[in-house]
């Protein structure tokens, strides 16, 4: 007897209906540089502009930007090295920088790293820094959104590079609290016994055999 071909999927649907929706009545959404300054104030929109034609055509041919849902990116060779994100209050960029290289950064450029556990400083733009010091701000973001994309070309590793967390210990560890033991035997051996919380046994046993 032959087997019946049920054309359903779990859900109790017909797979051909299925099929029609995802082709004919799904449409992905899209974004772009319109999507994106949606609802912006306009001193933003015409910073964001500035930013962006400063990007892809004053770094180095090749600089790919894409529109994502809630940011802008920019990359070269796929290796990111600038992203934006658009707030009704200010404009914050985000460069793949170590703050430490950055030399005497400026009050609005901040370390990022320990926020995304990844290599990012972040520079805040609002419209009175715009006001105040407009062209110092964007003389200051365009030399280091150019240190950034030499730094990733130079090392593209450091698009990956992960921040390590620190070691956190439980509460009820006191490193500094050791207890050992001494014995010393006739025969001029000493035998010495160390009783330590097992998260200390690897530093402890690393110290010894150095």
């Amino acid at each position: 007897m032959e087997k019946e071909i049920v054309d359903y999927d779990r859900f109790g649907t017909l797979l051909g209906e299925r099929k029609e929706k995802i082709e004919g009545g799904f449409k992905m959404k899209t974004f772009n540089e319109e999507s994106f300054l949606k609802n912006r104030p306009d001193w933003e929109k015409d910073l964001f502009r500035e930013i962006n034609n400063f990007l892809l055509n004053e770094i180095k041919k090749g600089v790919v930007v894409n529109y994502l849902e809630t940011y802008t990116r920019y990359s070269y060779n796929n290796l990111m090295f600038v992203k934006i994100k658009a707030t009704s209050e200010a404009l914050k960029i985000y460069l793949k920088l170590r703050y430490q290289e950055i030399e005497n950064p400026q009050k609005w450029v901040r370390d990022y790293a320990k926020i995304s556990r990844q290599t990012w400083v972040e520079i805040t733009i609002r419209e009175t820094d715009i006001l105040k010091e407009g062209a110092i701000l964007i003389d200051n973001f365009y030399d280091l959104a150019k240190q950034a994309f030499n730094q990733l070309t130079k090392y593209p590793r450091l698009s990956k590079v992960s921040i390590k967390k620190p070691e956190i210990l439980p509460e009820f560890v006191t490193p500094t609290l050791t207890k050992i033991g001494i014995e010393i035997s006739t025969d001029g051996f000493c035998q010495l016994g160390i009783r330590i919380h097992k998260s200390q046994l690897t530093k402890i046993l690393d110290k010894l055999i150095e």
